[in-house]
């Protein structure tokens, strides 16, 4: 087949093939687990990196070659790290705390027993498709399909067709990441214009970034793309809470690989915090938005500085995770993040020449006109507007710039944070021509001397579509007078949005499972909530509980007592540091407060206190099953057993409702 038909095969394998697990074969054989799948990092004409988890080592090589039944090259560098706890925390593991083992770089807090290796392959040709396969030894631990592959890029400089994907705030495991991901791999398939890579703006690891929100809500999420294309990343807020970009360390920084001494284009930034890369004749530049300095006198900032002074490429575009310009879910007229970005990194950006910045952060598409020079809060669009009109070749045209490097011709923002996370709105800037509030991603095609962005929804539907055309010489003209979007009108009744399940999960404790339960009395205080309380004395029945013949279990009302009761029941965790979310699906009337292990982990319609002193009590007016992920609930769970404690409770004496029916989840 020649290079453009297998590229086509290639997409519909991705876009429609099944999920085959790392750990079996085709013909059933089964082998080492991989615990976090094969993935492409960082690549440049000549090299790429393929990074892969195991549980517990093995002997890594990587096999490569132009012919998937032919792999003749092999890694020569291959880095390994690993995260082995301390003594005595996993006996699981102890063997493995051997002296070469401990000298191993360490994971910063990957499940004990991970072992991580980033295996790099060189001498590779430009604009070539290559297979790959990893082994332990001499044993395949990867299926022989066409997605274990990849195509190199282009020659730095070389104008070819360029197709990459950029997508924000998608990190939840929840059904809109996935409709937005499977949305744009049906766009391409049908488009048979597969993606050369992939950007991700930030935010790919709600809520906190931990190890195990990455695994599950990035890497399983997208497994397939991340075996094909590379992911070049940027740090959000939410990675922030356990990764810094001072000092490099945290689950971030073990995901990605990124280049840091210029190896793939531009300055040398020593630091994976903020990096650039060549991909054809376009330079990418990412900064870190979250914790570092902003200033002009920061390093960060100097940097920048160097990097767009020495760029020779056709196009500049930037990507972080905080907007300049925003009223979505945040706002760039308030924020101190986001207006420092507006402030002191904007005016580097447009004095580089750059010609699109791509964002994430908040929870709306928003796409600006052409624009330069907005810097000050209380954002106007008064001359600081190039060009008004839509940027749609099929409505009011292309953007236009002068060819080449050129400042202050106009910058287009994007703000791309609809990838999966809830979305809202705060009000409009003048400066923006498209606000949408919807699921979506989008796709960017770069040919030549054109740009063209796509904005695709959930449901595969084009939204928004702009392109600017960088020919000959424009001199730009600022408008004194610009068109203006309508001013935004807040919804008299805003839908709130109740938490949802993640996609994948297993059950811990099923529907109408056997519950200690006591009815009619309280316990003593929180005791009762702690799996070493002694409940043999109370009574064992079958969910659901409550008054009346609706529940399997029944209890009786209690002349003018408010109805009340208190449930436990044990479930088992094999290996509790690789728990990403625990949560309690639940019918209910009227409120609840849920334990693990003795600590509380959701509260619903109880104000204040709890058991016999529970306060403030809301009546429930409608009745169904609702999500509740139960809050820090990893911080207390255990390998082996735990124990979820409920109290449920009627809103007052008078009450004819007391209903209880859970069941807890896992995200697995």
């Amino acid at each position: 087949m020649r290079a453009s038909q297998i590229s086509k095969w290639l997409l519909c394998t991705i876009a429609i093939g099944p999920l085959l697990r790392a750990d079996v074969f085709a013909a059933g054989q089964t082998r080492p687990l991989f615990t976090r799948a094969p993935y492409l990092q960082f690549a440049t004409t000549n090299s790429i990196h393929v990074v892969w988890r195991t549980a517990g080592p093995i002997h890594p090589v990587v096999r490569f070659g132009e012919r998937l039944t032919r792999l003749t090259g092999r890694s020569e560098e291959i880095n390994v790290r690993a995260s082995l706890g301390t003594n005595g925390q996993s006996l699981k593991w102890s063997d493995l705390r051997t002296e070469e083992n401990l000298r191993l770089p360490k994971l910063h807090s990957a499940p004990i027993g991970t072992f991580q290796y980033e295996a790099r392959l060189t001498g590779l040709r430009t604009s070539t498709r290559y297979y790959y396969a990893v082994f332990d030894g001499d044993r395949r631990l990867t299926a022989a399909e066409e997605n274990y592959s990849f195509v190199t890029p282009p020659p730095v400089g070389t104008p070819q067709r360029i197709r990459f994907w950029a997508i924000g705030d998608g990190g939840t495991g929840r059904q809109p990441q996935a409709d937005v991901y499977h949305a744009m791999l049906d766009y391409v398939r049908r488009d048979e214009h597969p993606l050369d890579f992939w950007l991700h703006l930030g935010d790919m690891a709600y809520g906190t970034g931990r190890d195990v929100e990455f695994q599950s809500r990035f890497f399983e999420s997208y497994e397939l793309a991340l075996r094909t294309w590379v992911c070049w990343p940027t740090m959000g807020n939410h990675e922030g809470f356990t990764s810094k970009g001072t000092t490099g360390i945290g689950p971030y920084y073990d995901a990605y690989v990124v280049p840091k001494r210029g190896e793939a284009g531009g300055v040398a930034s020593g630091t994976e915090a903020y990096y650039a890369f060549d991909y054809g004749n376009i330079h990418f530049i990412c900064l870190d938005s979250h914790d570092l300095e902003r200033k002009p006198a920061g390093a960060m900032a100097k940097w920048l500085k160097a990097d767009l002074e020495k760029a020779k490429a056709d196009w500049l575009i930037a990507f972080w995770h905080h907007p300049p310009y925003t009223k979505g879910s945040h706002d760039s007229e308030k924020e101190k993040d986001l207006m420092e970005m507006r402030q002191h990194i904007m005016p580097i950006i447009e004095s580089g020449g750059v010609d699109l910045v791509l964002t994430g952060h908040s929870h709306i598409y928003e796409r600006s006109m052409l624009m330069d020079g907005a810097y000050a809060t209380n954002v106007v669009s008064e001359n600081v507007i190039l060009d008004d009109g839509d940027g749609d070749p099929a409505g009011d045209g292309a953007y236009r710039k002068s060819g080449g490097i050129n400042p202050h011709e106009g910058t287009v923002q994007v703000v791309a944070g609809n990838a999966g996370q809830t979305m809202s709105r705060k009000g409009t800037l003048p400066v923006f021509k498209t606000i949408i509030l919807e699921y979506g991603s989008v796709l960017v095609d770069v040919y030549d001397d054109t740009l063209t962005a796509t904005m695709i929804n959930h449901a595969g539907k084009t939204r928004d579509v702009f392109s600017i055309v960088k020919r000959g010489t424009v001199q730009p003209a600022r408008l004194a007078l610009p068109w203006q979007p309508p001013e935004y009108v807040k919804p008299a009744i805003e839908i709130k949005v109740a938490a949802a399940p993640p996609i994948d999960y297993k059950i811990l404790i099923a529907r109408n499972s056997d519950w200690r339960f006591l009815a009619g009395d309280h316990p003593q205080g929180l005791d009762w909530t702690s799996p070493d309380f002694d409940d043999s004395v109370w009574k064992l029945g079958p969910s659901s509980f409550g008054f009346g013949n609706e529940s399997r279990t029944q209890v009786a009302r209690r002349r003018g007592k408010s109805g009340s009761i208190y449930l436990r029941k044990e479930f088992t965790i094999d290996q509790a540091d690789r728990v990403t979310e625990l949560g309690l699906m639940v019918d209910f009337a009227d409120a609840f407060i849920a334990y693990v292990n003795g600590r509380e982990v959701a509260r619903n319609g109880i104000g204040r206190s709890s058991g016999r002193n529970a306060q403030k009590i809301k009546e429930r007016m409608e009745r169904g099953i609702v999500y509740f992920p139960l809050k820090d609930a990893q911080k207390y769970l255990r390998d082996g057993l735990n124990l979820l404690a409920i109290e449920a409770h009627a809103a007052s004496a008078d009450s004819i409702d007391l209903f209880i029916d859970p069941f807890l989840l896992l995200e697995d």
